[in-house]
Order: structure tokens, then C-alpha cells, then sequence
């Protein structure tokens, strides 16, 4: 790889800064998507509420493939079209990109609309919004890429959460309103809102730069291609032992590891955002060779991240309780394996985020393939050998062999100079010990309550022993321009 020009990186400070910034209005825009879920279940039927799921499944993944995860390219492109023009000038190519793509998918449903409408189980109007949304919205994601390289989260934030906010009192009232299609009031409400905003962004772009550029498209399909497969496969590993219980199990079961799969998406919506904050500053330093920071920043972001999905398990039994009361008891015993999943993709990130820096993403969607593959087969054997359980140990199993692939891909990318064997190991062995411990701590409240207590008396007690230099600390944060 030829050797980049070397760029003014942020502090660490400006990187916890921004980190507070989009994790905070990451966690509430995905809180109120967690709240309206309850709402949501009572003003629309059942089937009309299976009806909207399957809508968000089918443009989640059409999102992911007419999107090229063109967004995605951005932390790595900023380096390769470093001035102001040429980086606009890609993001407009790389959009009209997207939007040709989506084009082309919706001429071929107007051909045959029919076929589509069968494989979607959804009516021509229902299509017509999502081909609208795969348009506009890849604008927004675009935006808020830009935004996370430049650190400036507070537009983004405020627009994420604004947009929201709309989208689900849009949804209620539309619901209400359209007492005979309340169908088209949840998807219209939900998604109309982005796709005003998705265009008007896109305006903002276009008026940015008209430019299209040929070598741009060839850029972004070199490394967007294979992040859509890698994208795809993920999907795969994190879902697939839901399908296969449906189909080896009864219903009961699928339900109990849906549950704990919507526990697991606590920590796996704090990784995914903590990611998102940490990667530009991540490539800053890793164009400028600064490995020792890298190393010494990521060895405590991934002990954090440990640390908190010990505490999230701590409270496992109250969070299935919660949300889904005694009848899904049962999830308890296959939540430590889901909750793994954070820590498991905070890692793989790390990977990912090297293999894009190096322009190697093919790697990513090769490696997530195998992985994928070898859990569909061992989940059905071992379902079919011990039950329902069986599939999110296999799924752990597969997740520690998707990381091991990627450390010896990544060796020749300098991987251990950000993370050694050494720490790798600790951090994995910690990881899956946190299983059995969990499991057994769970059979005897008064233990587990202790491990609470105590964890808060040291935190308590941190905070009193460190409290003036945290206080120091926070109007330094506070009174100093960044």
C-alpha cells in the first residue's frame, strides 16, 4: 500500500467527546424505537403487525444491497480524496451510484411486478414506498458518515432524533386515521419522514458537487461490494439458529431465543454505536502509524466492553422479566451466549476496520461467509442432538472462528501491533467464561445480588477516591475548546 500523506488527527479527547455525542442520541433514538413497540402491538392487529415486520425485513436488506454500504467507504476515502472537492465529488458519485442501482431494481419490478409482490407478501403501494425510502435514505446514512469523520455529531444527533420523534407520532396518528389501512399509516408514518429528509439531503450533496466520477464508482464498488456480502453474512450468523429452531422446534422455543436476541441487542446497539464513534479516529491513527495509542485506547475499550456486558448479564433474569414476563423464563438460560455477541463484534469491527483501511474488504465478506455456513450446518446437527440451546453455542463457536480468521488474515496488516495474541486470547477467554459464571450465579439470587452490590460499591468508591480529579477533569472537558 502506498504510503498516505500524513493527517492532523483528533485528541483522544475530541474522540470521547463525539463518542458521548452519538452514543447518547444513538441509544435514544433506539430507545423510542423500543418504546412504540408496545404501542404499536395494540393498534394494529397481529397480522397487520407481522405484515409491517416483514416490510422492515425486506428493506432492510434491500437497503443493504441497493445501498452498496456506500457509507461505509467514506472512513477509508477521505484519505484517497483528501481535498474538500474531490471528497464531495465522491459522494455524489458514490450516490447516484446507489440510486442507479436502485433504479435498476425498480424498473425490473415494474416489469414483473407480480413476482415481487408474491416474494413480498405485500401490495403495490407498500413497494412503491420502500422503492422511495432505498432512494432518499442512503443520502442520510451518507450525511451522518461525513458528520462521525468531521466529529461533528450534534447535527447529526439532533436530525437522528428529531426525525424519529416525527416518524412515530406520524405513525400513531396515521394508524388512527386510517382506520381501513392502518398498514399504510405504520409504513407511511414510519419511513415518509426519512425519505423527505433522505432528499433534501440529497440536494444538499448535489449542490455540494455535480461531478460524477467514473473512477469513483470503481472505487466504491471495490470496497462496498464486499462489505454488502459481509453485511448479509452477519445477518446469517446473528439470525439463522431463529430459523432453524422454527423448523427443527416448536414455536415456544423460537420465541425464547427471539427474546434473548432482543435482550442481546443492548450491548450489540452500545457496540455497534461505540464503533461507529471510535472508527475515524481509528483511521486517523492508523494512517499515521500511531499503533502504541491505537493498542493502548483499544486494549480499555475493549475491557469496558466486557466490563459492561457483566453487568447487563448481573441483571439478565429483571431485563427477560421486564420484557417479557414468566412465560419466557426459559430465555434466561440462552441469554449469556446472546449477550456475547457485543463483545464478539466489537472485535470483528476491529478487523473489518483494518481490512477497509488496507482496501481488503473482500476478506471481510469471504471470512463471514465460511462462518456462515458452518453454522447453519453445525446449528442443525446440534439441534437436532440437544435441543434449541444447541444453536447459540454453535453460534458462539462460530463467532470465535469468524475472529481467529480474521487475526490471521490481518497479520500481514500489522494487526498485532494494535492487538497482540496476548490480549486477543485474555479478552475472548473472559468473554466466553462469563457464560458458565453467569449461569451458575443466576441459580442463587443472593449471589447475584452481592455481585451488584459490590460492583457498585466500587464504582462508588471510585468516584469518591477520584472525585476531584473527576471533577478537574470535567471542567477541563467542559471549559475547553476542542
Amino acid at each position: 500500500m502506498t504510503k498516505l500523506e500524513k493527517t492532523e488527527t483528533a485528541s483522544t479527547k475530541v474522540l470521547l467527546k463525539s463518542s458521548v455525542w452519538y452514543t447518547v442520541s444513538n441509544f435514544l433514538t433506539r430507545a423510542m424505537a423500543f418504546i412504540t413497540i408496545p404501542l404499536f402491538t395494540r393498534l394494529l392487529t397481529t397480522e397487520e403487525y407481522g405484515d409491517f415486520s416483514i416490510f422492515a425485513s425486506w428493506q432492510s436488506i434491500f437497503l443493504i444491497i441497493c445501498g452498496l454500504e456506500i457509507y461505509a467507504t467514506l472512513n477509508r476515502a477521505r484519505f484517497d480524496y483528501q481535498k474538500e472537492k474531490s471528497l464531495n465529488s465522491y459522494i455524489t458519485s458514490c450516490l447516484i451510484l446507489s440510486t442507479v442501482i436502485t433504479f435498476i431494481f425498480f424498473v425490473i419490478y415494474l416489469v414483473i411486478p407480480n413476482l415481487f409482490e408474491k416474494i413480498f407478501l405485500l401490495d403495490r403501494k407498500y413497494i412503491f414506498i420502500m422503492f422511495a425510502y432505498l432512494f432518499t435514505y442512503p443520502a442520510f446514512a451518507m450525511f451522518q458518515a461525513k458528520q462521525r469523520i468531521e466529529y461533528h455529531y450534534k447535527l447529526s444527533a439532533v436530525l437522528s432524533f428529531s426525525v424519529l420523534i416525527i416518524a412515530s407520532f406520524a405513525s400513531v396518528f396515521l394508524v388512527l386515521y386510517l382506520k381501513n389501512d392502518r398498514l399504510l399509516g405504520r409504513i407511511a408514518g414510519q419511513y415518509v419522514p426519512y425519505i423527505i429528509l433522505g432528499l433534501i439531503i440529497y440536494i444538499y450533496f448535489l449542490k455540494k458537487s455535480t461531478t460524477v466520477n467514473l473512477k469513483s464508482w470503481k472505487y466504491a464498488l471495490n470496497m462496498g461490494l464486499p462489505l454488502v456480502f459481509s453485511f448479509l453474512g452477519s445477518q446469517i450468523l446473528l439470525y439463522s439458529d431463529r430459523v432453524i429452531v422454527q423448523h427443527l422446534e416448536s414455536s415456544n422455543e423460537v420465541a425464547w431465543l427471539a427474546l434473548a436476541t432482543s435482550c442481546a441487542h443492548i450491548m450489540l446497539i452500545f457496540v455497534q454505536t461505540l464503533n461507529n464513534a471510535w472508527a475515524p479516529w481509528f483511521y486517523d491513527k492508523l494512517n499515521n502509524d500511531e499503533y502504541d495509542i491505537i493498542r493502548k485506547v483499544f486494549k480499555i475499550y475493549m475491557w469496558f466492553i466486557i466490563l459492561c456486558t457483566f453487568c447487563v448479564l448481573m441483571i439478565g433474569p429483571e431485563i427477560v422479566s421486564i420484557l417479557g414476563g414468566e412465560t419466557y423464563t426459559e430465555s434466561i438460560y440462552v441469554l449469556p451466549a446472546n449477550m456475547l455477541c457485543g463483545v464478539f463484534t466489537a472485535l470483528t469491527s476491529q478487523f473489518v476496520n483494518v481490512e477497509t483501511f488496507y482496501k481488503k474488504t473482500h476478506y471481510a465478506a469471504i471470512l463471514t461467509l465460511i462462518a456462515s455456513i458452518i453454522n447453519i450446518v453445525l446449528g442443525i446437527i446440534g439441534v437436532m442432538a440437544w435441543g434449541y440451546q444447541a444453536a447459540c453455542y454453535v453460534t458462539v463457536i462460530c463467532q470465535l472462528l469468524l475472529i481467529i480468521m480474521h487475526y490471521f488474515v490481518t497479520i500481514k496488516m500489522n494487526i498485532k501491533k494494535i492487538l497482540t495474541a496476548k490480549d486477543l486470547f485474555a479478552e475472548l477467554l473472559t468473554s466466553v467464561i462469563l457464560i458458565p459464571i453467569s449461569l451458575i450465579i443466576y441459580q442463587v439470587t443472593v449471589i447475584r445480588i452481592s455481585f451488584i452490590i459490590g460492583l457498585l460499591i466500587i464504582v462508588c468508591s471510585i468516584v469518591i477516591i477520584k472525585r476531584k480529579k473527576i471533577i478537574e477533569n470535567l471542567n477541563k472537558y467542559k471549559n475547553k475548546n476542542l
